[in-house]
């Protein structure tokens, strides 16, 4: 019988690598979700009711992570260093890597390589609630490591 580990949100971590030589920090990130797309088409032969090869297609990632609001800015300055101070240059950043990590493992990690910041939102309500700062990102590749 195989036994089976399943993970929580609770016990994912997530790192964020930027590629200008800044070491990797570990982020207080609420939530990270992302796709990987292909554009595969398919080719048919003359005569064929079904397709007989498969042409390559284009890859993107595509993703968007949540982080608690701490200060303005706070991902782009503190965690990518780009010294940008403004709204407008967030999405000017370098590009950064994303480790996903599951659990205390490290063998269970999968990379997002190669990440740009395309959009910034943040969410406030008259409630309780947290302020939440959502990042919208591209990405070239998915590694598992």
């Amino acid at each position: 019988m195989t036994n089976y580990q399943y993970f929580s949100g609770a016990n994912v971590f997530i790192k964020i690598a930027p590629i200008n030589g800044l070491s990797e920090t570990l982020i207080e990130c609420a939530g990270i979700s992302y796709s990987y797309q292909n554009s595969r088409q398919p080719v048919y032969g003359f005569a064929s009711t079904q397709y007989d090869a498969m042409l390559n297609g284009r890859e993107i990632v595509q993703g968007n992570f949540v982080v608690n609001y701490v200060e303005p800015n706070y991902v782009v300055e503190k965690i990518l260093g780009s010294g940008e101070t403004n709204l407008i240059s967030t999405l000017t950043t370098p590009k950064f890597d994303i480790e996903i990590i599951f659990g205390n493992d490290t063998n269970k990690s999968r990379r997002l390589r190669d990440c740009y910041l395309i959009s910034m939102g943040q969410t406030v309500q008259i409630s309780e609630q947290v302020i939440l700062e959502e990042y919208s990102f591209l990405a070239r590749s998915v590694e598992d490591i």
